[in-house]
């Protein structure tokens, strides 16, 4: 609580829960920066991102099973939806990595913030849940910045970055899916801790890439030590780091202050892009990203 000395009195955010948000919307920012230094295929990285963190959430789980006397496994329906969780995870980080080479880290991350309204699709047409005049509002806003971003240099595009544009809103779309799954499996769970869960789901969302990669022709193997670094730090930071960061920090914070933080990641993306690729906005360009990420906000918090 604060008096800002007018009398009234605020609520203000944990400051510890606060500063980890930020830094986990720091940290997932970085994602799709690895995604374009390493020299394997989009799928292959995707695939390697998911087997690495695998690996690296094991010594999470112990120190969390040991702590709570948790289990290692969930119970068959929290696996199930686990799975399914993971399933529409692999489809996210397929179309994702694509619209990250195709687009531009800035664009692609951007885009796949739309689940917002994904999300509040989903909870209109099967919840029976009211979006209020903040959803709609957001949901113009985003795309009149969008169009802004993308109508007035659409002809002289190439078909790739067509593509990737496409590929951006199909993110979005098996993200929501993903985040409906795995909130019903986190609500669901039991003893089970949460590192338990990230461990199944990135193992069973790597098992799923894997064909992926094949049927597609990929190389699997990384390119040599600038490869398996990118590929370790992406895993690490973005996949471990960022999603146990995040997934404590969430609930101890108001809708508006996670909206704000969470605007962090397509945010600090365009900045990553222009400061490593040499990406640039048009004033135009700055005014639809502005609507946008407005519009998202607004998206995000549209319910208390």
């Amino acid at each position: 609580m604060r008096d800002d000395g007018s009398g009234v009195t605020h609520m203000a955010a944990p400051r510890g829960p606060l500063l980890a948000m930020l830094l986990g919307a720091v940290l997932i920012s970085t994602s799709a920066v690895f995604v374009k230094w390493v020299h394997i295929g989009p799928t292959a990285s995707a695939f390697w991102r998911m087997a690495l963190a695998a690996g690296m959430l094991v010594p999470f789980v112990v120190v969390a099973v040991r702590r709570g006397g948790g289990a290692w496994k969930p119970t068959p329906r929290v696996l199930a939806l686990v799975a399914i969780a993971a399933a529409f995870f692999s489809l996210d980080l397929w179309m994702w990595h694509r619209s990250i080479l195709y687009v531009g880290v800035g664009m692609a991350t951007l885009l796949g913030n739309f689940q917002v309204f994904a999300l509040a699709s989903y909870g209109a047409w099967v919840l029976g849940e009211r979006g209020g005049w903040h959803l709609w509002v957001g949901l113009l806003l985003a795309l009149g910045g969008l169009a802004l971003m993308l109508v007035p240099g659409w002809e002289g595009f190439d078909a790739r970055f067509h593509a990737g544009v496409g590929f951006g809103l199909g993110t979005a779309a098996a993200y929501a899916g993903f985040l409906i799954a795995f909130r019903k499996a986190q609500a669901t769970r039991g003893t089970a801790p949460n590192e338990t869960l990230l461990l199944w789901m990135s193992a069973i969302t790597a098992l799923l890439l894997l064909p992926m990669v094949l049927v597609g022709g990929e190389a699997l193997p990384p390119q040599g030590g600038a490869d398996w670094g990118a590929l370790v730090a992406y895993a690490f930071i973005a996949q471990v780091c960022g999603w146990l960061v995040i997934g404590r920090a969430m609930p101890r914070l108001s809708a508006g202050v996670l909206g704000l933080c969470l605007l962090l990641q397509p945010l600090l993306a365009y900045v990553w892009d222009m400061l490593l690729f040499g990406t640039r906005l048009d004033g135009l360009g700055w005014i639809g990203l502005a609507l946008s990420l407005i519009g998202i906000f607004l998206g995000l918090t549209r319910r208390a």
